[in-house]
């Protein structure tokens, strides 16, 4: 067995889940290695956690350590234990003035014995063992750090981003720094050396105090000067921020991204741009030069579809999208239009701006009407490129499947979302008029039907799949796949 090539042993692992692998390790010193790859390469430690103590104390070994590839660390306040106070003797209750009292007359009456000296090593927490496990994890190229959780400077951080940076700071391709502004700042003063970051994620939490002036002070002063030092070589650069903040001066003072390939925002809009907004439209008119992948999740926070909250978003994305240089080279668009209802003109200007080279194509949290649909799908007639197409639509129906297989005929990746009709009727007729439908030239692989979060129900998913002949994985990474053709389809599951 040990005679087959290893290219070919690899080829055969790659169909085999982690519970299939971990069997294995014990038929050879090959599928050890593979088996020993596979479980440890992606390590999550959350510290207090019953489970940290486990992977720390394996993490202690080098054999272990340095097969981790990616690693997430997330710090939370349970594991700070600082003193408490010591109460005065006249705010003592009873009982313990009660168990002082009976401790000394005992003391009086028995023979002291002379206490063993204590030869237990103290027990390390998890933060020292963590700073102890760093130097061997010298393969980390992928590190999560979340400190959101701990109040700062509650504890100083700087010995764990010393050993981190001193471990695998050099080596690391992609960071990802989940923490109040407060917690950049820490991370920010142990002065990190990224010489190879692709990859640099901003995910950003609330303070406990309110200080708009405090903030973009520190935004601009700590935040953006290590941004900046990254921005030459960053190709991916993604925010996501789930604070009360004003990244206004952020992206007002940030330099440009000139090698950036994929951003994503998820932001609200109101919030994070309330001063503002024209350096991120700067942002993203000049990344556009070299900028493939797209995500713009700006929805902006309060009532659900109010009209004056989302009418400021919707001034601004018009503006960006009709600006020749947007979107100029993007293949992958994913954006939220606003739901008023001029948003629609968002989507055909977007779909205007990438129809050379779009790929694909995601409307996110809109619902899309029949008429929305429509619309969209003749847009996209054009984008001969195009093989992945995500919609929320209000209603499935036979003619919509008719439209997309014939204006559509390349597209191989269809992902639709609905929710729960007022009655039966709308699904039963799409049953019915599929009964009547085969499209064997669509070239269609990979198709997903959610209905109100869950799978649509099978009659119907095998309705459809049995005008679908090309359709082959259903519910994306491989959850289920469809197996026949004609009346004898039926959906295999794999979860």
């Amino acid at each position: 067995m040990e005679q087959f090539p290893v290219e070919m042993w690899l080829s055969v692992i790659g169909y085999l889940d982690d519970k299939e692998l971990q069997a294995l390790i014990g038929v050879s010193r090959l599928f050890f290695e593979l088996g020993m790859d596979r479980r440890y390469q992606e390590v999550e430690i959350a510290t207090g956690d019953k489970k940290a103590k486990e992977w720390l104390t394996r993490l202690l070994e080098p054999q272990v350590a340095r097969r981790v590839k990616k690693l997430t660390v997330q710090l939370i306040q349970s594991h700070y234990n600082p003193p408490q106070p010591t109460a005065s003797s006249s705010h003592r209750s009873f009982r313990r003035h009660i168990a002082d009292h009976l401790r000394t007359v005992v003391q009086k009456v028995v023979r002291p014995v002379t206490p063993e000296p204590n030869t237990k090593q103290p027990m390390l927490s998890d933060i020292e063992v963590l700073i102890e496990a760093f130097p061997r994890m010298v393969n980390v190229d992928d590190f999560r750090i979340v400190t959101w959780a701990i109040p700062l400077p509650a504890r100083d951080l700087l010995p764990l981003y010393d050993a981190a940076w001193s471990a695998f700071g050099g080596n690391l391709k992609r960071i990802s720094i989940c923490a109040n502004l407060d917690g950049f700042e820490a991370l920010i003063a142990s002065s990190p050396n990224f010489v190879k970051l692709e990859t640099l994620e901003l995910e950003f939490s609330d303070l406990p105090r309110i200080d708009p002036a405090a903030d973009a002070a520190m935004l601009t002063q700590t935040v953006v000067p290590f941004v900046n030092k990254l921005c030459p070589q960053v190709k991916t650069f993604k925010i996501r921020s789930w604070a009360n903040l004003d990244l206004s001066p952020f992206f007002l003072n940030v330099d440009p991204f000139p090698v950036l390939k994929t951003t994503l925002m998820r932001i609200p809009f109101n919030r994070a741009f309330s001063t503002d907004p024209s350096g991120f439209t700067r942002y993203l008119h000049e990344s556009s030069k070299s900028l493939t992948k797209v995500a713009l999740r700006l929805s902006p926070t309060g009532l659900a579809l109010d009209p004056s909250i989302e009418q400021p978003l919707y001034d601004w994305m018009e503006a960006l999208v009709s600006d020749p240089r947007c979107f100029a080279k993007v293949k992958h668009l994913d954006i939220c239009p606003t739901h008023l209802a001029p948003g629609m003109d968002i989507l055909h200007h977007s779909i205007q701006r990438t129809r050379e080279s779009l790929v694909k194509f995601t409307v996110r949290d809109r619902y899309l009407g029949p008429d929305d649909v429509v619309a969209v799908v003749k847009g996209l007639k054009t984008s001969q490129s195009l093989t992945c197409l995500r919609l929320n639509v209000l209603s499935l129906s036979a003619a919509m499947f008719d439209l997309m297989a014939q204006t559509l005929p390349g597209l191989r990746t269809l992902w639709l979302s609905t929710g729960i009709p007022e009655n039966h009727s709308p699904l039963d007729l799409l049953r019915n008029g599929m009964k009547t439908r085969r499209y064997d030239d669509w070239k269609l692989v990979d198709l997903s039907i959610w209905q109100a979060g869950y799978e649509l129900d099978e009659a119907t998913m095998l309705a459809i799949l049995r005008s679908i002949p090309s359709v082959y994985r259903l519910w994306e990474d491989d959850a289920a796949v469809r197996r026949g053709d004609g009346d004898f389809v039926e959906i295999i599951r794999f979860t």
